[in-house]
């Protein structure tokens, strides 16, 4: 598997997130908070649906599969390639099961799943807008999607970009979407945004750098507390199903 940071649009833009040396970025104290943080949103979205069957696109890095698959969800995930599996394979459950394939192309019937998420994905793809089209179109109830922010320290991306990667090895350029054009795309698939929850006000890296979770619980809280958790990012969005709006625009499979 090459080690080499992949560009957005690559045919396997969740390759790298699934390798062992993403993984590496995760261990550890510091990695465990921040993981944490995000399971405990994941699990606050996706309460409505108890033991639900779950559709995970580009989820080979096992951060959905670990907290929903203990909670007693029924976990399928896609992810692009078999190499693109990664983490997935060191897992055994009878509740989680997994495919390969084009994910912007899903061979599914519609609302084939309670719940279909995609995590760390969005903003590596090249038609991010194909993916919540057909995330949208499988679902029976909710979609879950996360995604960067221009706000907080995605500011400074390019300034922060070498210190990600001299800590990260591996660190990608990703892109930004605003709230707005998220939202807006959503409902037209038929679905009404409803939570949105920002994650972190500091960069990722600056906590990874710091490696003293409970420093980081107390900037993060402080900071959320003085208005940033407006601007905290990435964002962890759920939209459900809105059956007083049929979509208006969908967005046709690549074929």
């Amino acid at each position: 598997m090459s080690e080499t940071p992949l560009d957005i649009g690559s045919c396997e833009p969740d390759l790298v997130s699934s390798s062992d040396r993403y993984a590496k970025r995760f261990q550890g104290p510091a990695g465990d908070w921040l993981l944490a943080r995000q399971s405990a949103i994941l699990r606050d979205l996706i309460r409505p649906w108890p033991s639900a069957s779950v559709l995970d696109i580009g989820g080979g890095h096992a951060q959905v599969a670990r907290p929903l698959v203990a909670d007693g969800h029924r976990l399928r995930v896609r992810a692009s390639s078999q190499a693109a599996l990664g983490q997935i394979c060191h897992l055994d459950s009878d509740l989680l099961s997994t495919e390969t394939g084009p994910l912007t192309v899903l061979p599914h019937a519609d609302r084939s799943f309670d719940v279909v998420i995609s995590i760390r994905i969005l903003a590596h793809v090249g038609h991010w807008d194909r993916l919540v089209a057909e995330m949208c179109r499988v679902a029976r109830h909710a979609v879950i999607v996360d995604f960067p922010t221009q706000r907080a320290g995605n500011l400074f991306g390019d300034r922060l970009f070498a210190l990600k990667k001299r800590v990260e090895g591996d660190t990608r350029r990703y892109r930004l979407f605003r709230h707005d054009e998220m939202r807006a795309h959503l409902a037209a698939q038929g679905f009404a945004p409803g939570p949105a929850v920002g994650q972190f006000v500091l960069p990722m890296v600056v906590h990874r750098v710091l490696k003293r979770p409970g420093l980081s619980s107390i900037l993060e809280r402080g900071l959320a507390a003085a208005g940033g958790a407006a601007i905290a990012t990435p964002v962890i969005l759920c939209a459900r199903r809105d059956p007083r709006h049929p979509p208006q625009h969908p967005v046709a499979a690549l074929t």
